[in-house]
């Protein structure tokens, strides 16, 4: 009884996307009901194992290989606390003097 039901459905397609935004920036992924966007097609281990440490350029999905991970700051309101004078120190804990930092990339 429960295969005839199986049989019943019929088979999902899936085809796993990468949306990114207007500079290549991933936004999100899908597999079904996609929603509308700019993506690229992904393999189904890049879908179960995201990094998002990557741009689409030329339609083509771009990994950072380089051996040290580069993000660009701009000072900012909020984001990450950092001790003042020093955005490469992140201020876990209380500290006097803070500012403030935002990923710009």
């Amino acid at each position: 009884m429960s295969d005839e039901l199986y049989k019943t459905f019929p088979k999902l397609e899936l085809e796993y996307r990468l949306y990114y935004d207007a500079k290549g920036k991933p936004i999100s992924m899908s597999s079904h009901e996609h929603p509308d966007g700019s993506y690229i097609v992904i393999t189904q281990e890049q879908y179960n194992n995201p990094n998002y440490n990557c741009r689409v350029v030329n339609s083509k999905l771009q990994f950072d290989t380089s051996d040290h991970f580069h993000v660009q700051l701009k000072k900012s309101t909020r984001g990450v606390a950092v001790v003042k004078g020093y955005a490469a120190l992140v201020a876990e804990t209380e500290y006097p003097e803070i500012e403030y930092y935002d990923r710009v990339s």
